[in-house]
């Protein structure tokens, strides 16, 4: 099994019902549309519902990802936490390797650097966000 699938299996064991999940039937030329970052995802999961947030299926995200400020900027926009914040994947790592973030589009704020270098540790952080605010999540 794929770290991916590892995380998605966790997910459900923690949080049961509130996880769902379509398997991936993408080939590999609807993968390159996508970023690197985001392909081993991709490959075995066309788009996740979870507690804390939603990741998109492809055809979503790239419709998603032609709106501004992220085509201009150079992001792809893969899921949504449900509230306010955006999950973002550059197309290109930066300097540092990193290639997530999300971005508060309420906030006014300009969309800042990534922050995460795969995935599972953005994922993991907006989990661990979650769950010091379940309350108010919920």
């Amino acid at each position: 099994m794929s770290r991916i699938s590892d995380y998605i299996k966790e997910m459900v064991e923690i949080y049961g019902d509130k996880v769902t999940f379509t398997k991936s039937t993408y080939d590999e030329n609807t993968l390159s549309y996508v970023p690197q970052a985001l392909r081993e995802f991709y490959a075995e999961y066309s788009k996740v519902d979870l507690p804390f947030g939603y990741i998109y299926s492809i055809e979503n995200s790239l419709k998603d990802s032609e709106a501004e400020p992220f085509k201009s900027e150079g992001w792809f926009s893969f899921g949504f936490d449900g509230y306010f914040s955006y999950w973002l994947c550059l197309f290109t790592p930066d300097s540092d390797n990193l290639s997530f973030t999300c971005w508060d589009h309420e906030g006014g704020a300009e969309i800042g650097g990534a922050v995460y270098k795969d995935i599972i540790e953005f994922l993991e952080d907006i989990r661990s966000e979650y769950e010091e605010n379940k309350d108010e999540w919920e």
